[in-house]
């Protein structure tokens, strides 16, 4: 098959019948010989067609190709048509789109096409990434169709779909990263794979906005309506929802929401050496939980480990003053959990104590509070605000790590310890660049020369910017630190090269 110059094809013996294409060619338009594939000299059943380059504009099928997929082409945003020979026995073109012959199945659909479509009525099966990366706005569907193939619409324009209730089954990312989907529907009782199983994690990250793969509003609520255990995750997916700013989804949920529970809530306390209290459990609904200064006429001073550990409703706490601790855990993945109130009298929070309530915004630390332990703030994804005070010595491992909302953080004079990953994946080291930003977004940030000892363990101090990679040939974060010649932070900056000037 030598005289094919513009043409590799070989023979892919670990599927049977299946041939890899590659066009070489520099022709926009593929024209694939009928010669080509009589020469192969094992049986073909399908003729999987790949390019050097991804601005072909038309591909022509020979008759003798039974099934095309077509591999690298398949997110290809150029093609206008695939056109197939009239002596075909196995496909057929309509308008530049591609079906088997029986016109039952949906192979591919030009990705330039725009506007509404209207898939012919016969049709029962949209093949893998048949409509991916399509410029198309609005697709009607027959009733015949039954099956939707993965990535079926990824990366597509689609603004509108309902699906037919002859599809009973589809797979969770046939419309992964259609994020410009605003009027979604399920016609019948479809059944979406993968969000069926144990996934309300998978689910609150969609609604919060945190998913990996954007998915729209409008399919994501369309899922939540299908949800098997929505009264049992409501809580969660509210938060989710607010995090979000996901107004419809919020909506739902409340509006869907059993009548109003009557709120209520508990303590149970276990009195300490100096005959003071603490807080060892707190068992309620209540939105709001004034926790008292006193009980049975006995002074609390103190929140236990894992008090509060993941309770879902509580919005906001205060704390009285007298408090001088709060334990370990003690309000871990409260998910709901917006606004806390700490005393000035607090002087010691342990390890985790914020950990994972994602819903937080603001936090101010008293005076009194030397040290951020461990994992304290961690995966607290919303907070925007943390006034550290200026007797803070240490923040220990990931005390901040993943504090995605916190753009601004300034570090006290007098602090002597950074622990590893402590300051990872905050928001001023994070996340997307500015509109308008220069490069990657550096932003500066100040290490002051107090600090003695910042940790090398783990994936280092600060998040690493993945764009960076791309844009400059660098994995670096992207911003700049502001040291003293000399100090542990210049040094530091040094070893892992970091951007940094002197100040």
């Amino acid at each position: 098959m030598g005289e094919f110059k513009d043409f590799d094809i070989s023979y892919c013996g670990w599927t049977k019948g299946n041939w890899d294409l590659n066009y070489k060619g520099e022709s926009k338009d593929m024209v694939i010989p009928k010669e080509l594939i009589d020469g192969c000299d094992k049986e073909v059943a399908c003729v999987r067609i790949s390019s050097s380059t991804d601005d072909i504009e038309s591909i022509y099928l020979p008759e003798n190709v039974p099934d095309v997929w077509l591999g690298t082409l398949f997110n290809s945003r150029c093609i206008k048509e695939i056109n197939v020979s009239p002596d075909s026995k196995y496909l057929k073109s309509i308008d530049g789109v591609l079906f088997s012959k029986d016109g039952k199945r949906l192979i591919k659909f030009p990705a330039v096409k725009a506007g509404e479509y209207t898939v012919p009525d016969g049709v029962e099966k949209i093949e893998n990434t048949a409509f991916s990366n399509a410029a198309i706005e609005k697709i009607n569907f027959p009733d015949s169709l039954t099956e939707i193939s993965d990535y079926a619409f990824q990366n597509s324009q689609i603004k509108s779909a309902k699906i037919p209730a002859g599809v009973k089954e589809i797979d969770d990312n046939v419309f992964m990263n259609a994020s410009k989907l605003e009027e979604f529907e399920f016609l019948g009782d479809t059944k979406v794979n993968y969000m069926y199983m144990d996934m309300a994690s998978e689910m609150e990250s969609r609604i919060s906005g945190e998913a990996f793969f954007p998915i729209s509003s409008a399919y994501t609520l369309a899922c939540l309506k299908k949800y098997p255990d929505i009264d049992k995750c409501r809580r969660k997916f509210i938060a989710a929802a607010k995090r979000g700013k996901n107004d419809k989804i919020l909506e739902y949920l409340l509006s869907t929401e059993p009548e109003t529970y009557e709120q209520s809530g508990s303590f149970e306390t276990t009195e300490l050496a100096d005959g003071t209290l603490e807080i060892k459990k707190y068992e309620g609904n209540e939105k709001t939980v004034n926790i008292p200064a006193d009980i049975d006429g006995k002074k609390v001073t103190s929140v236990g480990a894992e008090a509060f550990d993941k309770n879902e409703y509580i919005e906001k706490v205060i704390i009285p003053d007298g408090v001088a601790k709060i334990g370990k855990n003690a309000f871990r993945e409260c998910i709901s959990l917006d606004e806390v109130i700490i005393p000035e009298s607090c002087t010691e929070i342990g390890r985790g104590a914020f950990n994972g309530c994602k819903s937080l915004r603001k936090a101010d630390l008293p005076k009194g509070i030397t040290e951020i332990q461990s994992r304290t703030f961690c995966d607290c994804v919303s907070l925007e605000s943390l006034i550290l005070p200026d007797g803070l010595v240490k923040i220990d491992d990931e005390a901040l790590k993943s504090c995605e909302s916190l753009n601004d953080l300034t570090l006290p004079d007098g602090l002597k310890y950074l622990g590893k990953e402590c300051l990872y994946g905050c928001g001023f080291n994070h996340g997307p660049v500015p509109e308008g930003g220069w490069g990657y977004g550096l932003k500066e940030f100040y290490i002051p020369a107090s600090v003695t000892q910042i940790s090398g363990r783990g994936d280092g101090l600060f998040a690493r910017y993945p764009k960076a990679q791309e844009l400059f040939g660098v994995f670096e974060p992207k911003m700049m630190l502001k040291v003293v010649r000399g100090s542990v932070a210049h040094r530091y900056a040094s070893k892992m090269k970091i951007r940094f000037e002197f100040v």
